[in-house]
């Protein structure tokens, strides 16, 4: 019994410090890649439906 409250105590204390290495999605200051993107639909704004378009 002993054997597995100590195993249960070390689980969950590596859960949270896993937990708090994990980030998600960009953090402050990191770069913001490139992102490529087409048309399908939407307003009149000049840009045609299909046109591929490049955003930073």
């Amino acid at each position: 019994m002993r054997i597995l409250a100590t195993f249960g105590l070390v689980m969950a204390l590596s859960s949270v410090a896993m937990a708090e290495e994990l980030k998600s999605g960009l953090q402050v200051g990191d770069p913001v890649g490139v992102i490529g993107v087409e048309k399908c639909a939407g307003i009149e704004d000049g840009i045609a439906v299909g046109q591929k378009l490049c955003y930073r």
